[in-house]
């Protein structure tokens, strides 16, 4: 499951929420609520809090899936990824799939508050 929300209109920011098992059919359905969400705020880049504490892994094809769905956020505008993430397993699979979908600017964050300090603050 997932929840896609825009939470700082004025500084671009969407809030996404991985929840459970999260298969391919959810990360498809995310983009078009995604993109959904953009449009909302029509800006030429846009940054996304990601909260995955509610995620321990990824199955390997939804990890795959995520790869393609962070080139895609990548190329229709995203700067940055504050991602709020619990466990080294669930770090270690984000930091491989960064890599893989060659996204430079993701960071790690224990808490909502933090994630969103980083963002708006910059």
């Amino acid at each position: 499951m997932y929840q896609v929300d825009v939470i700082d209109r004025k500084k671009g920011i969407i809030k996404i929420e991985w929840i459970g098992n999260v298969s391919v059919e959810d990360i498809q359905k995310a983009n078009t609520d995604i993109e959904q969400a953009v449009k909302q705020l029509n800006p030429d880049q846009f940054d996304v809090m990601v909260n995955m504490r509610g995620v321990k892994v990824f199955v390997q094809d939804a990890q795959k899936e995520l790869v393609k769905h962070q080139q895609w956020l990548l190329d229709i505008g995203m700067n940055r990824a504050a991602v709020i993430v619990e466990g080294s397993i669930a770090k270690m699979q984000l930091n491989r799939t960064a890599k893989e979908s060659n996204h430079n600017n993701e960071f790690h964050f224990e808490s909502d508050d933090d994630a969103l300090s980083f963002l708006q603050a910059n």
